[in-house]
C-alpha cells in the first residue's frame, strides 16, 4: 500500500509538472507576423561550417555550390541530424553578391544565414554559365529560363534532398532575379521542394521588363547588360579547387555567353540573341504564368513578398497570390526594390522573423498557426502610428470602392465633367524630371484639399481620352500626395502605355479587373494624328492614408528614357469633357 501511494504520488508529480510546463511553454508561444516566440529556438551556435563543391546536374553540366551547416553549442563541431535545407539560385555571385567580401548569406535580401542556428542548412548556387559555374549562359539574370537551364533547379534540390544532413524536406529564398528563379524552380515541380519564399519577382515578365508596352528604339536594348569578363573575375572557386584549373576549365564555357536577348519589343517577339528554339517567344517562354498549370500541379507553397516603393516587379506578387492554388501568403513593405534590411532598419519588421515561420510550418512540420491567420499582410504608409502594418483576408481587400475622379482643369474631382471642347495641350518635352518633380511639359490635375484622412489601397487606374500630331506617343501617370506646404511624396505609383499598343484584351489570367493589353506586334494600332483615342491602364499599387488637409495629384507626362525623341517634338493634347471623360480610378478603403 505504501510502494502504490508512493508511485501515485510520484505519477501525480510527474504529470502536475507536464501540466505545468506545457501550460507555461504554450502561455510563452507567440507567432504572428513579425513575432516568433516558444516555436523553434535557436539551438545550435552562431557560427557555422562553410564548405563548397560542383554539382553535377542531370545533362552533366557541373554547378558550384556554397553549403553551410550549424555547428553544436558546446562542441564546435558540425551538426550530423538531418536537417531541413534552404537554398538560393543566383545569377549574383554565390559567395559574395556585390563583391564587397562580405557573404552573400548574410547581406542578400532574405539573409538565409539568419536561419542556419535555428536548424537548417543553407546553400547557394551559381547559375550555369555564370561565376565558378561550368555551362553556357544566354540572359544573364534570366538564363535559369533556357530550356538547358530549366531542369537544374530540379536536379539541384533532389540532389539537396538525398544528402544525409538533410531532412529531404527542401526551401528556397531570395529576391528579384532569385525571386524568379524559385518560380522557375515551381514550374519543373521537383517532388521534394516544399515551400518557396520569392521577394520581388515577376508573374508575367513582359509587364516588368517593357512596361506599358514602352520598348527602347532599336539598337538599344530592354534587358540589363552584365559583363563577363567581370564576372569571370571575381568567380570563386571551390574548396577542392585549389590549383583554380577546375575554374578556368568553366570559364573557358563562358565564351559566347550572350549578354542579353536583343531587341525584344513586343511579349510576342523572337529574341534575335537567343540561340535555342524551344525558348522563344522569349518574353512568354520565360514567364512563370506561362506555367502556371504546372506550378498549381506541384503543391509548393509559397510565401510572396513585395515592397511598395519599387517598380514594376511590385507586380508580381499581386498577380501571382491571386492566380496560384497551392498554399500562398502576401506580404508589401514600405520600401524598394528588395529593400527588406531597409524595411527592418526603418521599422523594425524583420522577414527573416516570416521565413522562418514559413519554413518551420512546412519544411520542420510545426504548427505556428501561420496559415490560419489572414493571408496578406501589408503596411499603409501615412497610417496612425502603431496600425501602419495590417493584415487582410484577400487582396484586393474586401472593403475596396473604386472611385472615379475626373479630370478638370487642373483639378480632380468626384464630379463629372461638364462643358464642351475640353482639353489641355503641351508640347512633349524628353527632358526628364527628378524624383517627385514636376516634368518639363507635363501637366498636373489635383484634388481640392482633403476634408478628411484618405485611405487609398489597391491598384488605381486610369482612362485618358489623349491625341497627338505624331503617330504615336507614351503616355505616364504619376501619383503623388502633396502636403499644405507643397512637399510631395511618392512611392513609385506610375503607370504608362505606348499609344500605339493601346488594344484591349481579355487576360489569360487573374488581373485583378485591371486593363490588360496583350502588346503583340498586331496588336499596334498608330494614333490619327490630332484625332482623340482612349487609353486606359493600370497604375503601380499602393496603400496610402492621404491625410486632411493633403491634395491628390495626378501628373501626366510624355517620356521616359525610353520614348523615341521626334523632331520636332509633338504637341499632346488631354480630353475632359462629357464626351471624353478622362478620370482615375482609386481604390478607396473607408473608415470604419
Amino acid at each position: 500500500m505504501k510502494r502504490y501511494s508512493l508511485l501515485m504520488i510520484l505519477i501525480l508529480c510527474i504529470f502536475t509538472f507536464s501540466c505545468v510546463n506545457n501550460y507555461s511553454s504554450t502561455a510563452d508561444r507567440n507567432s504572428r507576423p513579425g513575432e516568433y516566440a516558444g516555436f523553434s529556438e535557436a539551438i545550435y551556435a552562431d557560427e557555422y561550417e562553410m564548405t563548397s563543391q560542383y554539382i553535377r546536374v542531370s545533362d552533366g553540366t557541373k554547378l558550384a555550390m556554397d553549403l553551410y551547416r550549424p555547428r553544436d553549442k558546446t562542441t564546435g563541431k558540425v551538426i550530423e541530424t538531418p536537417l531541413p535545407v534552404i537554398w538560393m539560385h543566383t545569377p549574383y555571385n554565390r559567395r559574395n553578391v556585390g563583391n564587397n567580401g562580405a557573404l552573400t548569406v548574410e547581406t542578400y535580401p532574405g539573409t538565409g544565414a539568419r536561419l542556419i542556428k535555428y536548424g537548417y542548412v543553407v546553400a547557394t548556387v551559381d547559375f550555369r554559365g555564370l561565376y565558378a559555374s561550368y555551362g553556357h549562359n544566354e540572359a544573364y539574370n534570366r538564363g535559369e529560363w533556357m530550356t538547358a537551364a530549366r531542369k537544374d533547379a530540379y536536379d539541384i534540390t533532389e540532389w539537396l534532398a538525398k544528402q544525409p544532413w538533410s531532412n529531404g524536406n527542401i526551401g528556397m529564398w531570395g529576391c528579384s532575379a532569385t525571386g524568379g528563379s524559385q518560380m522557375q524552380a515551381a514550374t519543373s515541380a521537383p517532388p521534394h521542394l516544399k515551400a518557396v519564399f520569392p521577394m520581388s519577382c515577376e508573374y508575367d515578365v513582359y509587364s516588368f521588363r517593357v512596361p506599358g508596352g514602352m520598348a527602347p528604339s532599336k539598337g538599344t536594348t530592354t534587358q540589363a547588360m552584365s559583363s563577363r569578363e567581370a564576372r569571370d573575375a571575381v568567380a570563386v572557386p571551390v574548396d577542392t579547387d585549389i590549383d583554380r584549373s577546375m575554374l578556368k576549365e568553366a570559364i573557358a564555357e563562358h565564351e559566347g555567353t550572350v549578354e542579353n536577348p536583343g531587341y525584344t519589343p513586343y511579349r510576342d517577339s523572337f529574341a534575335e540573341a537567343i540561340t535555342d528554339p524551344s525558348s522563344q517567344p522569349w518574353w512568354l517562354k520565360s514567364s512563370p504564368h506561362i506555367y502556371l498549370d504546372k506550378i498549381n500541379s506541384s503543391g509548393i507553397a509559397m510565401y510572396l513578398a513585395a515592397n511598395w516603393d519599387e517598380g514594376p516587379t511590385k507586380h508580381g506578387a499581386f498577380f501571382t497570390f491571386n492566380n496560384v492554388t497551392t498554399p500562398a501568403k502576401l506580404i508589401v513593405g514600405p520600401e524598394g526594390h528588395c529593400g527588406w534590411l531597409a524595411v527592418e532598419k526603418n521599422t523594425g519588421f524583420d522577414i527573416t522573423i516570416e521565413e522562418r515561420r514559413f519554413f518551420d510550418y512546412w519544411l520542420k512540420g510545426i504548427d505556428n498557426g501561420i496559415m490560419d491567420e489572414d493571408p496578406v499582410y501589408y503596411y499603409t504608409y501615412n497610417a496612425p502610428a502603431g496600425s501602419e502594418w495590417r493584415s487582410a483576408s484577400q487582396w484586393p481587400l474586401p472593403d475596396e470602392k473604386r472611385i472615379k475622379y475626373y479630370l478638370g482643369e487642373g483639378s480632380l474631382s468626384t464630379a463629372e465633367p461638364t462643358g464642351v471642347d475640353q482639353k489641355d495641350e503641351t508640347t512633349v518635352s524628353y527632358e526628364l524630371a527628378p524624383r517627385g518633380q514636376m516634368p518639363a511639359g507635363g501637366l498636373i490635375y489635383e484634388t481640392a484639399p482633403l476634408n478628411a484622412d484618405v485611405q487609398v489601397t489597391g491598384h488605381p487606374a486610369i482612362n485618358l481620352w489623349v491625341s497627338s500630331t505624331a503617330s504615336d506617343g507614351d503616355f505616364i501617370s504619376t501619383i503623388q500626395d502633396v502636403g499644405p506646404d507643397g512637399t510631395v511624396e511618392t512611392y513609385n505609383i506610375h503607370g504608362r502605355i505606348r499609344a500605339s499598343l493601346r488594344k484591349l484584351e481579355d487576360p489569360p489570367y487573374n488581373n485583378l479587373g485591371l486593363p490588360w493589353h496583350r502588346f503583340y506586334e498586331a496588336d499596334v494600332v498608330p494614333l490619327v494624328p490630332s484625332q482623340p483615342a482612349e487609353l486606359e491602364f493600370d497604375i503601380l499599387p499602393l496603400s496610402m492614408v492621404f491625410k486632411a488637409g493633403h491634395r491628390i495629384r495626378l501628373v501626366i507626362d510624355f517620356a521616359d528614357r525610353t520614348t523615341p525623341k521626334l523632331d520636332p517634338a509633338p504637341k499632346v493634347a488631354i480630353y475632359r469633357d462629357p464626351t471624353h471623360r478622362s478620370y482615375l480610378t482609386l481604390p478607396i478603403i473607408e473608415a470604419q
